[in-house]
């Protein structure tokens, strides 16, 4: 049907060259559009194109549709030479001409329908646009100098009711007259931002086109050309562009700055943060789901195969997994396979979840998968009854905190925060292992000392990272070395004290809100500043290990599969060292004994022992090691 009408139009065009040939002048008869509003009307509408450009457009898509076109050209222009169309041709044989159609500024050449061969301007070669073309002819194309940069993102998700009022309100935006329809969407993920947006322009009859801001061009003239190829892609379509900014420096903050200050088109920019200034007209923030709209997604994303989980579960794994909702469906459907394999649909969602979300979170700390059980650790009891009491936050965390509205009450301070104090090797890794096992969490440790940054503002940067990555899945935390940036605060003396003590209530802060559990380690308690200490829920003590810790240390260290020869667990207690040391001398005496072909003995813990206290430092007392050999 569109091409028809567009072949109807070229013949009149045409005729009307014949007319001018044969010395009759212009036709009176203007091209008439047909009863239905086609793709060449929808052209005129779009660019505002008057009936002369309209015409010129039409003289220009003749010599692709219509094999004739060069021959009435050359008969037109009296020159046998000039087979083609030009301005100077048109400005003669068509109805209506006016020179205002010629200039760059004008909408052939504004919107690149037209293009014109280098030379003078009334007698240069125009050819029409390979994309124009394809639209007036109705077939779907997107300009090939568009290829590689955009892709679309269509909206085939459901969104929870809040990231749909989201939606609502950028379309919103986009429709209000007036300004320039551009519009910032941060928070969230990358692709539940795209959602959101692909929802949005599904609304509005629009199709949603990405565009990284890291392809936008450096240099001016091809950053220019960009958008305007663009801008005639988004009224041809019609669309919407998403630029998708994953890094916002100064630099590519002003880049993008420059692109989007022109354009007239609807276009969103994405970000975690905000990147944009004065070109932005509204700025919306996109909420992660509720986790009311999470068991939604869970219970949407499992039904119907044999893998639906009971409301407790679904609280627990809402409770614990904070994922968007794209996340969710790719994890019910790995959960739908293994449910079809025999396997229980709430362990399933479980690991699932944790499966999604460490990946985020695998460069940013080192993960440990949880092996220690109880029988591990050596510990008082008072030690142990205050762990067992933190998993017990843990896992009653939804329980107490909205079914018993202890949430509605303090609003703050609600995360699950722990310090453990102790000397090098007392257990603090070994029990933060034991939680997470118990917890079925994986444990993520980092190094505080590597976050740190003499940068002002960097260490907060860095910290914001490690706590975004990890509120997915709410992985134990173990934040190694405290003592980097924990330590009694003393008077504010320049910037950097104050960005010090800036740093230290930022983590804190984050440690609160986190929901997970997060566990600082030092091996100087009394350093740090009491008023740090009472934002902290526990605070567990790992007091180094007396003769009777030790050798039960030294019992548990020792595999019962080992070959052992005349091993005195009371003797090897005499060794005034901590349990990683334990763990040390023994693996290494066993090797010692491996490698000589016989059970492990005394003589080889002894020899194992002068190496290891060698890397600590020390020296071997003859009390230590009475009577071993």
């Amino acid at each position: 049907m569109h091409q028809d009408a567009v072949v109807t139009a070229v013949r009149r065009v045409l005729a009307r060259l014949d007319a001018h040939a044969a010395g009759l002048g212009p036709a009176a008869e203007p091209v008439v559009a047909s009863g239905e509003l086609t793709a060449l009307d929808a052209l005129c509408v779009c660019f505002g194109l008057s009936g002369f450009e309209r015409d010129v457009l039409l003289l220009c898509a003749a010599m692709e549709l219509d094999p004739s076109t060069a021959a009435r050209c050359a008969a037109a222009a009296g020159d046998p030479e000039r087979g083609h169309p030009t301005f100077s041709l048109a400005l003669a044989a068509l109805a209506e001409p006016h020179w205002s159609a010629l200039p760059p500024v004008a909408p052939l050449r504004r919107w690149l329908l037209l293009e014109l061969d280098p030379g003078s301007l009334t007698t240069a070669r125009l050819r029409i646009s390979e994309r124009v073309l394809h639209f007036l002819v109705g077939v779907p194309y997107v300009d090939s100098r568009l290829h590689g940069l955009l892709h679309r993102v269509g909206a085939e998700a459901e969104l929870p009711d809040s990231q749909w009022q989201a939606a609502r309100e950028l379309l919103a935006h986009w429709h209000e007259p007036g300004g320039r329809p551009q519009v910032e969407l941060v928070g969230a993920d990358e692709r539940t931002r795209w959602e959101v947006a692909a929802a949005a322009a599904e609304q509005g009859g629009l199709s949603l086109h990405v565009l990284r801001a890291e392809d936008l061009p450096s240099d001016p003239a091809e950053r220019e050309l960009l958008g305007r190829l663009w801008e005639r892609e988004a009224l041809l379509l019609p669309g919407a562009l998403l630029l998708e900014v994953a890094e916002p420096s100064p630099t590519r903050r002003a880049a993008v700055a420059r692109f989007i200050s022109g354009l007239g088109a609807p276009v969103v920019v994405s970000s975690t943060d905000p990147v944009s200034g004065d070109q932005i007209r509204a700025r919306i923030t996109v909420p992660a789901p509720t986790e009311d709209e999470q068991r939604e997604l869970w219970a949407g994303a499992l039904n119907g195969s044999g893998a639906a989980m009971s409301e407790i579960d679904l609280r627990r794994l809402t409770a614990q997994f904070s994922l968007p909702g794209h996340v969710i469906r790719a994890a019910g459907e790995s959960v739908r396979r293994g449910a079809r394999e025999g396997g229980n649909p709430a362990a399933l969602a479980w690991q699932a979840g944790l499966d999604q979300a460490r990946v985020a979170l695998e460069e940013l700390g080192q993960r440990v998968a949880p092996r220690a059980g109880w029988a591990d650790l050596v510990l008082p009891q008072a030690q142990r009854t205050i762990l067992t009491e933190i998993i017990a936050h843990v896992r009653q965390r939804a329980v107490v905190h909205q079914d018993w509205g202890f949430e509605r009450v303090l609003r703050r301070g609600l995360g699950v925060t722990a310090l453990f104090a102790g000397g090098s090797g007392t257990g603090k890794t070994l029990a933060a292992e034991v939680l997470a096992g118990q917890l079925g969490l994986d444990l993520f440790v980092v190094d505080l000392s590597q976050v740190v940054s003499k940068y002002i503002g960097e260490t907060e940067k860095n910290l914001r990272r490690v706590f975004d990555a990890a509120e997915r899945g709410g992985a134990l935390l173990l934040f190694d070395e405290a003592d980097a940036l924990f330590g009694k605060r003393s008077e504010i003396k320049d910037s950097h004290d104050r960005y010090a003590n800036i740093e230290v209530s930022y983590l804190l802060m984050r440690m609160e809100s986190y929901r997970g559990l997060a566990i600082l380690t030092t091996n100087m308690k009394k350093a740090l500043d009491s008023a740090f200490l009472r934002r902290i829920r526990f605070v567990v003590d790992f007091p180094f290990p007396g003769p009777a810790e030790r050798a039960e240390i030294w019992r548990r260290v020792i595999p019962a599969a080992t070959p052992t020869d005349g091993l005195d667990v009371a003797r090897l207690a005499q060794l005034t060292v901590a349990g990683g040391s334990i763990r040390n001398v023994a693996l290494s005496a066993a090797f010692l004994a491996a490698e000589e072909g016989t059970a492990l003995g005394m003589r080889h813990l002894l020899a194992a022992a002068r190496t290891e206290y060698l890397k600590l430092e020390r020296a071997l007392t003859p009390p230590e090691v009475a009577g071993w050999v």
